[in-house]
Formats: structure tokens, sequence, C-alpha cells
């Protein structure tokens, strides 16, 4: 058992990829990682390469239910359930387990019933209420194991702060489709794309398949502008975020700096971090770094979200004024004007007549 004595449950997981990156995110943090209610079908990979990133149907780590509630002081459902609390500036016990749903139904009703504490993570999409089962499981590990940080801010105007953000460089398509799933449930309503590698634009059809999948595209609407390294952004800064900045820790460092910053989140996989070109982009380059306490199999989606969850935080959610005037429906408000042209008024004298 690690020194933290934490360990990750996954509850009624069905894809084995997310079971092998949530196995991932664990190992990013030093806790175990686990998979209660198992189902018989998931199909996961029986390679016997002997890479360490793949797993054997035969060797995914199972637990009860019954020996999560007993051998574990604290037993955190992260979820949007009624009543959760929030999780930035949530403290965990020492010794707790952390329980992630299914990729579909969320918790199980067992799970929840042996859960001490019900936690979720703050949604800013209307269309998109969760993120990719292991890229939470990686927000939630790090703010409960590593960055001790403050609730979300409440302000009065989140946009104005909300930066500008560049994925650059990814090198697979499902792990860019989480990314940009999460940058979508975190409030994002376009973000710029460096597809050096060519996982998103002018892929093949089954490519194309995954991704979009990953991403949820078919409720997804977030606006994808592909950047090129040759492309100016005009903004005052770019900040570079990678794993192995020498800059300051990422939570120290001012990410709500609106449309004045670019943050800029390259895939560390293959991708060389272009200094000068991002000189280029910006009258001033910074670095921050993600600090991660352990060795992990790499994977875009994990620091993508991450990091795009500690933006979010900082930009904050609003507040309402009170005496606010009361909005019209936003119904109303999309109607096109050929609508209300085609339509014929009505006096309130022909109303009490009919």
């Amino acid at each position: 058992m690690n020194r933290l004595s934490a360990i990750l449950i996954g509850d009624s997981i069905e894809n084995p990829d997310n079971a092998r990156v949530m196995l991932a995110a664990a190992r990013m943090f030093g806790v175990d990682c686990a998979f209660a209610n198992a189902v018989p079908a998931t199909g996961l990979s029986s390679d016997t390469t002997g890479d360490p990133d793949r797993l054997r149907s035969d060797s995914l780590p199972l637990i009860t239910l019954d020996a999560v509630a007993t051998g574990y002081g604290q037993v955190i459902a992260c979820d949007n359930l009624p009543g959760a609390g929030e999780l930035c500036g949530f403290r965990a016990e020492a010794r707790f387990a952390l329980l992630v749903g299914n990729e579909r139904r969320g918790l199980t009703h067992s799970s929840r019933r042996i859960a001490t504490v019900a936690v979720q993570i703050p949604m800013q999409s209307r269309r998109i209420n969760c993120l990719n089962v292991a890229a939470a499981s990686a927000v939630a590990l790090n703010y409960l194991t590593q960055m001790r940080v403050g609730p979300m801010a409440r302000v009065a105007d989140p946009a104005s702060r909300r930066p500008e953000v560049l994925l650059a460089g990814a090198t697979d398509h499902i792990e860019m489709g989480s990314a940009i799933r999460s940058a979508a449930a975190f409030g994002w309503s376009r973000l710029l794309i460096d597809d050096r590698h060519r996982v998103w634009f002018g892929v093949d059809r089954i490519v194309r398949s995954e991704g979009r999948a990953a991403a949820r595209r078919a409720r997804n609407d977030i606006r994808l502008i592909p950047i090129t390294k040759q492309e100016i952004i005009e903004v005052p800064e770019v900040l570079v975020v990678t794993t192995g900045a020498a800059g300051p820790p990422l939570h120290r460092v001012d990410l709500a700096r609106g449309a004045r910053q670019l943050i800029v989140i390259p895939d560390e996989n293959t991708s060389h971090v272009d200094s000068v070109a991002f000189e280029r982009n910006g009258r001033r380059l910074r670095a921050a770094r993600l600090d991660l306490p352990q060795p992990f199999p790499y994977h875009y989606r994990l620091i993508a979200s991450i990091v795009l969850a500690e933006i979010a935080r900082q930009v904050g959610t609003r507040v309402p004024r009170e005496g606010r005037r009361r909005e019209r429906p936003e119904y109303l408000l999309q109607l096109p004007l050929a609508l209300e042209a085609a339509g014929e008024s009505v006096s309130l004298d022909d109303l009490g007549a009919y």
C-alpha cells in the first residue's frame, strides 16, 4: 500500500481503454486502483508483449464493495449526485477510497450506499455534464492528493476571464477527443488546435468516428480552430504548461487573464515544445509546471483535463446579482427574424372577443 493508503475504485467500468487509463491515472498520484462490479464482457486486451501500458483480461485488479466499506475510513463518491459538495477545496482524509462510476450510468446504487461523502467536479456546460471517467479520475485525484486549493471562484463575469487554450501536437485521436470533451465540459466554446500529427482534421472515417465519439461531438458544439506553428496569435502572454517545465506550479500562476492570455497544453508523448515559435505568437513567453509525484504511462487526456480543470477553477462561475432583471427565456432569444416576420399580431380586444 502507498504512503497515502488511498485507492481509486472504478464501479462497473465497461470500456477496457478507460480501465487502462484509470490505472495510469492512479499511478500518476501513487495510489492503488481496483475495479468493483466488474463487467465480464469488457474484452480487456489479452496482449502478452510485456508492454506495461496494456492490460491482460486476467490481471485486472478487482475488489468488492464490502472490502471498500470496511477497509477505508473515508469513501468518496465522485459523481453529479444531489447534495454533492464541490471537489475543489475538499480535504480528504489520509486513508480514502475514491469511487468513480460507469461511463453511461454513473455510480451504482450499491456504491452510493457505502459512500461517506459525495463530491462533484463543477461543470460549466449545459450539454456536456461529465468528463471521460479516466479524465475525471485524474482531476479528482489531483485535487485530493496534490493541488490543495480553495473552491471555484465566484465572479460577476467569468467569460471575460477565460483565456484562449491551444491543444498542441496530440498524437492520438481518442486522447484528443477526450481532451476536447473536457474543455467543453469546463465551459470553453472554442479551442485552438495544433494538429501537426494529423489525428483530428482530414483523417479517415474510422479515426474520425472514434475521435468524435470520445469528444461527444453529437452534443458538443465547441468550435475547433486549426492553428499552425507559423500562424501568429496576437496575445500579450503565452503560457506553456508541461510536466517538466522549470516554471512555478500551475496553481500558483494566474490562469484567468482572459483574451490577454494563451495557454498551451502540448502533448509530451513525442512533441517538442518549440519555444521560438511560441515567442513569435506572444510578446511574453512563460512556463508553468504540473507537479506529478510518480512516473506514469503518459496519456494526453489526463494532463489536459487537469490543466483545464484548474483554469476553470480560477476563471470561476457567475455569481447571481441581487435584483437583477430576469432575462427572457432562451428560446425567445433564438427565434430567427424570418419567423417573427411570418407571425401575426393579436390585440387584447381580439382575445377578449374570442
